[in-house]
C-alpha cells in the first residue's frame, strides 16, 4: 500500500486513538476543525492510509493498526457517518480511492479470520456506498482488484511455513476471495485477466499446503469463473514480458514438479518421522493445489462463444492443453501421458486433440518494420507426435465433419516436415487420399514441396482459397462453427523443408531460445540437434554474464530441455558433454522463479553421464563442473542431493579412471570442495580409496589439487 505524496502529516498519536478520543471533546485530525463535527471527504481514505502504523492497542503490540479488528470496525463507521463524501472521494495525487486502499490494505494485512470479517464488511459498505468506485483506475492504471492482486507479492515476500504464518494466509485469502467475489459480481470485465496481470497473480501465490481443494485454487477458481481468468492467450504469442519468454503455465508446471519432488524427499535417518511424513504430505497437497490450478487455467473462457458445452470445457483437459498453445513441452507431455484415455475422447464437435494441433495455424510473425520473421513450426510437430505417440489410431479418425487430422494440417499450411504433415502420414498413409492432389501433385512423389502451377518455391500460403486468415484462427472443421465455411481447392500449397532444417536452424546465432528448445523437442530423437541446441543453450546463458535474471530466462524452460536431451541420448558422449555445459552455464539460475536443478532430474542424469561414461575425460571435467555449479548455488540441500544418487562415488571414480589428465583431477578436487564446505550436509566419510586418490592428485597436480585435497580431507575427516 503506497502512501500517497499528498497525505496528511502523521498526527502525534495514531489514527485509531484520535478517533477513540472523540467522546471527550478532542479533534480528529480526520475532522473539519475543531469545532466542526463535519468529516472531511478524505477522512475515510487517509485513516485507510495510516493502517500500516504501529496499534497502540493492549492485545495487539507488534501489529499494525490493518491487523486489528478495532481499525476496520473505525473505518466502517466513518464511511456511515458521511458515505454520500467519504466513500466516493478520489485523491488528487493517486487517483486512488478508499476502495483502492482497502483492497489492497486487507489483502497484505489480514492475518486472523476475525479481522478479515471486519475488513470484508468495511469494504461491502464502501462499494454500497460508492459503488462507482470499483471500475476507476489510478495513476497506476489499476481497478481495485488489482490492489488485492498486487498486495499478494509483498505478503507472500513477508511470510515463511510457520503454522501461525498458515493461519495468517487462509485468512488473507478468505479476505481476497469474498472481496473478489464483490468486485467480479459487480462487474465481471473490470480487468483482462490474462498474460502478464496473470502471471503475477499466479507468482505471487503460495505453496498452499492445505487439503485440496486449498484456499490458493479456490481463488483462482474464483477468477475463471467470475472474472473469465485463462491462459488461453487472448493476443497469440502474449507472454509475461519479451524479455524471458516466460509464460503462467511453464511457470505453474516448475512450480508443481519443485512441490512433487519435495513430497517425495528422503532426509536422513528414519523417514517415518512424524515430522518427515507431515513434510512430505504438505507439499504433496500443494502440488495438488498448484496442478489444480493448472487446470482451471486451461479451460477455454466461457465467453469465447466457441460452442462447446460448459462440460466439455470443465473436463477436456488433453483438448484444452493442445489448443492452448502456451503448454511447456514438458508439461503437455505429463498431461498426455496421465490422460491418455483423454487423447482419444471428442469433443462435441466429434474433434480429438490431435485435429486441433493439426489444424491451428501457424501465425505470422513480423520484426519492427512489418517483415515477417522466420519461425519453427516445430511446437505443431512435437504436439503432434506426441499425441500419435499416445493414440497412433487418431490420424485416421474423422471428426463429425468427415475431416482428417492431415487435411486439417494441410490445409493450415504446416510444413511437410516440421508442421507434423509427414507425422500423420506415416500414422495413416491412407489419410492422403481424402485429398484431391491430383495425379501430377508433386507431394505424391517427394512429400517434400511447396507450390503447384507457377507459385515459387519461396511462397506459403496460409488459406486454401486465397484469402489470408487472421492471426490466430484454425483450419475449418476445429473452429467450432458448426461446419465448413471455406470451399476446399482441388489443389493444397504446403509449405518446403527439409530433413536438415533443424539442425541449420538451432546453429543461427540470433535464434531466440525458445524457438531452439522448441525445435529441440520436437527433434528430440536427433543426436545432432540436441547437441547443437544444447551448446546454443549454453552459449545464451554465458552471454547474460553476471545477470542471474537473464541467466533464469534461460534457465526457466533450458534446464529440462537439457536433461531431456541427456536421457534420450545417454550412449551419445557428445550431447551428454554439450547439455552438462548447458547446466553448468544456468546453474546461477538454481532456486529462482521456481528453477530447480533437482526436481528437474539435472543432478541425477548428470550423475548417470558419469557412471555411463567413466572412460571419457571430456563427459567427466564437464560433469563436475556442474555439479560444481549447481552445489556452489544450491548449499548444503543441493550437495545432499548429489550424494544421494551416488555423485561423490562418481567424483571418486573419475579421480581413479583419469589420474594423468589434470582437467579432470582438477574439476573432481574442486568440486569436492564445494561439496564439503557446507557443515549441513549429509555425506560419505572418507573411505582409504578416496583419500589415496586424493593424495595422488595432489602430489601429481599440486598447483591445482594440493589446496582442494587437503580441504576435502580435512572435512570428511571431521578436523
Amino acid at each position: 500500500v503506497e502512501v500517497p505524496p499528498g497525505a496528511p502529516p502523521q498526527s502525534p498519536t495514531s489514527g485509531t486513538k484520535n478517533l477513540a478520543k472523540r467522546s471527550s471533546g478532542r479533534a480528529s485530525p480526520f475532522m473539519g476543525g475543531k469545532s466542526s463535527k463535519k468529516i472531511k471527504p478524505s477522512a475515510l481514505y487517509h485513516h485507510l492510509l495510516h493502517g500500516l502504523g504501529s496499534s497502540d492497542l493492549p492485545n495487539a503490540v507488534g501489529k499494525v493498526q490493518a491487523q486489528t479488528v478495532h481499525f476496520w470496525i473505525e473505518a466502517q463507521r466513518l464511511c456511515e457517518t458521511n458515505a454520500s463524501t467519504v466513500a466516493s472521494y478520489v485523491d488528487l495525487n493517486t487517483k486512488g480511492t478508499p476502495l483502492h486502499v482497502a483492497c489492497s490494505l486487507g489483502s497484505a494485512r489480514v492475518d486472523s479470520m476475525e479481522v478479515a470479517d471486519a475488513a470484508i464488511n468495511c469494504v461491502r459498505t464502501i462499494m454500497e456506498h460508492s459503488p462507482g468506485s470499483i471500475s476507476l483506475r489510478d495513476n497506476h492504471d489499476h481497478v481495485p482488484l488489482e490492489g488485492i492482486f498486487s498486495a499478494m507479492a509483498a505478503a507472500k515476500a513477508s511470510r515463511s511455513n510457520t503454522e501461525e504464518d498458515a493461519v495468517a494466509i487462509k485468512s488473507a485469502y478468505a479476505f481476497r476471495m469474498e472481496v473478489a467475489k464483490l468486485l467480479l459480481t459487480k462487474n465481471p470485465t473490470c480487468t483482462l485477466l490474462r498474460g502478464e496481470k496473470l502471471y503475477c497473480i499466479a507468482e505471487s501465490l503460495s505453496d498452499d499446503c492445505e487439503q485440496p481443494l486449498g484456499p490458493t485454487a479456490e481463488f483462482v477458481k474464483l477468477l475463471v469463473d467470475k472474472g473469465g481468468a485463462s491462459a488461453q492467450p487472448s493476443v497469440r504469442g502474449e507472454r509475461r514480458s519479451p524479455e524471458d519468454d516466460d509464460d503462467v503455465l511453464a511457470m505453474l508446471y516448475r512450480r508443481f514438479v519443485r512441490q512433487f519432488d519435495q513430497s517425495e524427499r528422503f532426509f536422513e535417518g528414519d523417514n517415518s518421522r512424524p515430522e518427515v511424513v507431515s513434510h512430505r504430505e504438505k507439499f504433496k497437497n500443494a502440488a495438488v493445489n498448484t496442478f489444480n490450478i493448472i487446470e482451471l487455467l486451461l479451460r477455454q473462457p466461457k465467453s469465447t462463444g466457441a460452442g462447446e458445452t460448459d462440460g466439455d470445457l470443465d473436463c477436456l483437459l488433453v483438448h484444452n492443453a493442445v489448443r492452448s498453445e502456451t503448454c511447456a513441452p514438458d508439461l503437455l507431455r505429463y498431461i498426455v501421458e496421465t490422460n491418455l484415455e483423454k487423447v482419444a475422447e471428442k469433443d462435441s464437435r466429434g474433434n480429438l486433440p490431435l485435429h486441433y494441433a493439426a489444424g491451428y495455424g501457424e501465425s505470422a510473425a513480423t520484426d519492427e518494420d512489418g517483415a515477417p520473421v522466420a519461425s519453427p513450426e516445430a511446437y505443431s510437430k512435437y504436439v503432434i507426435d506426441e499425441l500419435l505417440y499416445a493414440y497412433p489410431i487418431g490420424a485416421s479418425v474423422e471428426n463429425a465433419d468427415g475431416t482428417l487430422p492431415i487435411t486439417l494440417a494441410i490445409e493450415s499450411s504446416k510444413k511437410w516436415i516440421g508442421g507434423g504433415i509427414r507425422s500423420l502420414h506415416e500414422a495413416y498413409p491412407e489419410g492422403i487420399e481424402q485429398i484431391n492432389l491430383g495425379d501430377k501433385h508433386p507431394l505424391m512423389h517427394s512429400m517434400s514441396f511447396a507450390t503447384m502451377g507457377d507459385v515459387s518455391v519461396d511462397e506459403t500460403s496460409n488459406d486454401v482459397d486465397g484469402n489470408d486468415d487472421e492471426e490466430g484462427t484454425i483450419a475449418t472443421g476445429v473452429d467450432g462453427g458448426g461446419g465448413r465455411t471455406r470451399k476446399r481447392k482441388a489443389k493444397r500449397k504446403i509449405n518446403k523443408d527439409e530433413s536438415h532444417d533443424a539442425i541449420m536452424f538451432v546453429q543461427k546465432p540470433d535464434a531466440p531460445v525458445r524457438d531452439v528448445i522448441t525445435t529441440m523437442w520436437a527433434n528430440e530423437d536427433d543426436g545432432g540437434v540436441q547437441m547443437l541446441g544444447c551448446t546454443a543453450i549454453a552459449n545464451a546463458a554465458k552471454k547474460a554474464g553476471d545477470s542471474q535474471e537473464a541467466v533464469a530466462s534461460v534457465a526457466l524452460l533450458g534446464v529440462t530441455t537439457a536433461v531431456n536431451a541427456m536421457k534420450n541420448h545417454p550412449n551419445e558422449p557428445v550431447v551428454q558433454e554439450k547439455a552438462c555445459a548447458a547446466l553448468t552455464a544456468m546453474a546461477p539460475a538454481d532456486g529462482m522463479r521456481e528453477v530447480s536443478f533437482a526436481a528437474s532430474g539435472a543432478i541425477a542424469t548428470t550423475v548417470c553421464a558419469m557412471q555411463a561414461h567413466v572412460s571419457d575425460a571430456t563427459v567427466q571435467r564437464e560433469a563436475c563442473r556442474a555439479l560444481s555449479g549447481i552445489a556452489a548455488k544450491g548449499g548444503a540441500d543441493r550437495a545432499t542431493t548429489v550424494a544421494s544418487v551416488s555423485g561423490f562415488t562418481a567424483l571418486v571414480n573419475a579421480l581413479g579412471a583419469h589420474p594423468d589428465d589434470m582437467e579432470v583431477q582438477k574439476e573432481a578436487c574442486l568440486c569436492m570442495e564445494v561439496l564439503t564446505s557446507f557443515p549441513d550436509a549429509y555425506l560419505p566419510q572418507l573411505d582409504e580409496q578416496t583419500d589415496a586418490y586424493l593424495q595422488a592428485a595432489a602430489e601429481k597436480f599440486p598447483e591445482v589439487c594440493s589446496e582442494p585435497a587437503k580441504a576435502i580431507r580435512s572435512r570428511l575427516n571431521g578436523e
